[in-house]
């Protein structure tokens, strides 16, 4: 910009045709090409650094709050007497949309989008429903199940999305992709045959959990499409807004009786804690809920699906891990060998997915 350019003209003639290359050229010596490219190198790191630090803060964010939120629903709805999982699901989907409105009405860090039609307020209405159901299930298995079973069988879900999107919509993939799904589903197996504490209505609600969350994916891509697109953080805003009345109505109808007798009653689970323990928990818990979704929302752009795909593996580990610490969970070396087939299906089926 500060050195005068002189333009040079070259004519050349091809089958009668006259093409003009005009090349623009600073006065002086010529840099080298790969010094022009290089830039500066002191910037450069500095610019690389920067960002690499950032993602590894929402990389810590996303292990902290997800681990943070699954051991304490397993803790406040299995050890501390507060056996109402529809309404602690219903109070993190108000915490989403409480915090959603902070984002982007009040400090305007993400954009607000508006709903195109009426035909997709019904699309996500729709969704949120198995949203809710996904979510309610999920908390519900932990009155019957261990957070480390709840992952071995939630890792199965790219079968449910598999099986689901070829029932409802006909999509195939190459025969690459279903071959991944044996070692998915043979590892669930064996996850399943290997727990030490096993019961019908855990596995039942796990299976529920992971089957919606799996229609709720496929669904998601079908009728969210062209113009009816959302990006993450509204499309969570208004997935909660619907999934939070939904989820009230369900609590009402189901819990409010057993919520009033619980009220009035001194029961506190084990005993082992004191008071403003647990409704620190009731409230930093929702909090953790809608961070989670947050930091996910943001990996997702920072990095590609393998780069996520091996953090979403390695958040189920660090989840089991915790359980064995914090609760003294015990998981057999028969239940470890099938979620660890598991995950290995689950790294093939991503790259063969993005193969297709």
């Amino acid at each position: 910009a500060r050195a005068s350019e002189t333009r040079g003209k070259t004519m050349t003639k091809a089958n009668g045709v006259r093409n003009v290359v005009i090349s623009l050229q600073p006065e002086g010596p010529r840099v080298p090409l790969s010094r022009e490219r290089k830039g500066n190198p002191l910037g450069d790191s500095r610019s690389s650094g920067s960002a690499t630090l950032r993602f590894l803060m929402w990389v810590g964010l996303y292990y902290g709050s997800n681990s943070f939120v699954v051991l304490t629903n397993k803790q406040l709805i299995s050890q501390m007497g507060f056996q109402f999982p529809i309404l602690l699901t219903c109070m993190h989907m108000t915490s989403t949309i409480f915090f959603s409105y902070l984002m982007m009405d009040v400090y305007k860090v993400l954009k607000k989008e508006h709903l195109a039609s009426a035909g997709q307020r019904r699309h996500i209405g729709l969704l949120a429903a198995m949203f809710a159901v996904s979510l309610m299930c999920g908390n519900w298995s932990f009155r019957y199940a261990s957070v480390a079973f709840a992952q071995m069988i939630g890792a199965s879900t790219p079968f449910f999305v598999s099986v689901l999107g070829f029932i409802f919509f006909g999509t195939v993939f190459r025969w690459q992709v279903y071959a991944t799904l044996f070692p998915i589903v043979g590892g669930a197996m064996i996850s399943t045959y290997g727990e030490l504490n096993l019961t019908i209505l855990g596995l039942f609600f796990q299976l529920a959990a992971t089957f919606t969350r799996g229609l709720k994916t496929v669904w998601q891509g079908h009728l969210l499409q062209g113009e009816e697109k959302l990006n993450s953080p509204n499309l969570l805003r208004y997935m909660a807004m619907d999934a939070a009345a939904i989820l009230a109505v369900l609590s009402l109808l189901f819990e409010s009786k057993s919520f009033i007798t619980w009220l009035r009653s001194d029961d506190e689970g084990d005993g082992n804690y004191h008071r403003w323990y647990f409704f620190l928990l009731l409230l930093f818990n929702p909090m953790s809920a809608y961070m989670a979704n947050m930091s996910q929302f943001m990996l997702i752009q920072m990095s590609n699906p393998l780069t996520f795909q091996v953090i979403g593996n390695t958040k189920g580990l660090l989840n089991v891990f915790f359980d064995i610490l914090f609760f003294g969970t015990q998981v057999s070396g028969l239940a470890a060998l099938g979620y660890s087939i598991t995950l290995t299906g689950v790294a093939l089926y991503s790259r063969e997915r993005r193969r297709s």
